[in-house]
């Protein structure tokens, strides 16, 4: 533990001290259930995207609407699906969870690429495709390497 000395006294902070939980090591949250808090943050993006991607199929009149709200409600299907086996899976190790979340950030990455693919041709329907699949992929991207470094 590594807490300043005037905090393990008891007594008040001092000008630019700041009061932090204290993690085991590894950076773990209590109890050692880093996939499981990273299993509800990715059901957390997945959730409204699945909302929205309802509401947005209803009330879409163009090509590329339509493509690009049922993409994202496919993508947030897969992610609740991911994040749903990681909450009732087991605790994963963390060097386990942290390969894992290394791959796929390198699939992040070649998402992001048949996003951009799409991007660059013809037609609506690709247009909304490839943004779906870019605006994904670069959220999972961040997200799967802002998780990889802390586990």
């Amino acid at each position: 533990e590594t807490l300043p000395v005037a905090q393990k006294m008891g007594a008040p902070l001092g000008p630019g001290e700041v009061l932090l939980p204290a993690l085991p090591s590894g950076g773990q949250p209590q109890g050692g259930l880093m996939g499981k808090t990273i299993a509800i943050g990715l059901l957390l993006w997945a959730l409204p995207w699945m909302g929205a991607a309802m509401v947005g199929l209803w009330r879409a009149k163009s090509e590329f609407w339509r493509a690009f709200w049922l993409m994202s409600g496919v993508w947030a299907f897969i992610d609740a699906g991911i994040a749903l086996f990681g909450l009732l899976g087991g605790e994963p190790t963390a060097d386990g969870l942290r390969r894992g979340l290394w791959i796929n950030a390198g699939l992040d990455v070649a998402y992001v690429l048949v996003g951009l693919f799409l991007l660059a041709r013809k037609g609506a329907l690709n247009k909304g495709l490839g943004w779906a699949i870019v605006v994904q992929g670069v959220f999972l991207l961040g997200f799967d390497v802002l998780h990889a470094l802390r586990v």
